[in-house]
């Protein structure tokens, strides 16, 4: 089986015996050929990556070339074996991935926000850092009040 050819889109069987036509997402095709490509920037043999996310080679194949959907915890999982944030694998044509400053203005924290900060905050062991991530946060409070006045 020869990983570095491209992917041939076959028409195919489904489990109970009808024949189905396998068109893959565009989305899929994206992440898939990211995957492929940083997989051989790294020189890493297709059943290597394969082994290391332990899945089979034949599943690998099918993620590079966008037949299957990759969950986001596997998705995850190949990002830190690649050595790449998982953002990688996504590519924006627009700024409107990223929200926008009246989004972030009007963004308000829950109390779930409130819990889960205080949790991360209370992990951190070195003071000096926690105390400069709770500046920033107060910094940015304020800053989102002088907004709306």
């Amino acid at each position: 089986m020869n990983f570095s050819k491209s992917c041939e889109h076959e028409s195919s069987f489904s489990s109970d015996g009808f024949f189905m036509d396998k068109k893959p997402d565009a989305l899929d095709v994206d992440v898939g050929s990211r995957i492929r490509l940083r997989r051989e920037e790294l020189s890493i043999a297709p059943g290597v990556l394969a082994e290391r996310l332990c899945i089979s080679p034949r599943q690998l194949e099918k993620y590079e070339c966008g037949i299957e959907k990759i969950g986001a915890d596997r998705l995850l999982r190949i990002s830190e074996v690649l050595g790449i944030p998982v953002t990688f694998f996504f590519r924006s044509t627009s700024d409107n991935a990223l929200p926008s400053t009246e989004r972030l203005a009007n963004f308000r924290f829950t109390k779930h926000h409130e819990s889960a900060l205080q949790t991360a905050l209370s992990a951190l062991d070195d003071k000096r850092l926690r105390a400069r991530v709770l500046a920033f946060v107060q910094s940015t409070d304020r800053t989102r009040q002088r907004a709306l006045i």
